[in-house]
């Protein structure tokens, strides 16, 4: 008896459907895909570079709603598009490691609930506090009483 492959419910496929088609989301570099779920081990990683790479993935939008990152091809196809626990693959993309009965692969995150994403920005740098200057006391002549030079002369009787 053959193990079934797990794979999202059709909810969870009408929610990436509908998040894929609605306005607005954010543009990403690749290294913030490979980095956009913490949870995602290095395995994860290899796999999602692996059809990075073979789908020929130029761009990268990630859904409004954060939940989806659709790539696409330099042809502006959709080349395959990741979740948090899985990929999905356009037809003409599945290969042999996508599961029998839908066209994607699982990560080890799959069914788990997500890590909240990575934003990968660098946080705001901390203000090094500069000590305060203590100025010193002004100095005074003791014949004429105007003050000092800075360098200790008076400018009125020297």
């Amino acid at each position: 008896m053959t193990q079934a492959v797990p794979r999202p419910d059709d909810a969870e496929l009408q929610h990436l459907r509908e998040a894929l088609a609605a306005k607005g989301g954010h543009t990403m570099v690749r290294s913030e895909v490979l980095g956009w779920q913490r949870s995602w081990s290095a395995a994860d990683r290899q796999v999602l570079e692996r059809h990075l790479t073979r789908v020929g993935a130029a761009r990268f939008r990630r859904s409004a709603d954060d939940g989806y990152i659709r790539c696409v091809d330099a042809q502006d196809r959709t080349a395959m598009v990741i979740a948090p626990g899985y990929v999905m693959f356009p037809r003409h993309w599945v290969n042999s490691e996508c599961s029998p009965d839908w066209p994607g692969v699982t990560l080890s995150t799959f069914g788990r609930r997500p890590a909240a994403p990575s934003t990968n920005r660098t946080p705001p740098a901390r203000t090094v506090r500069q000590p305060r200057r203590v100025e010193e006391e002004p100095k005074f002549c003791p014949r004429c009483f105007l003050q000092l030079t800075p360098s200790g002369t008076c400018g009125n009787c020297d």
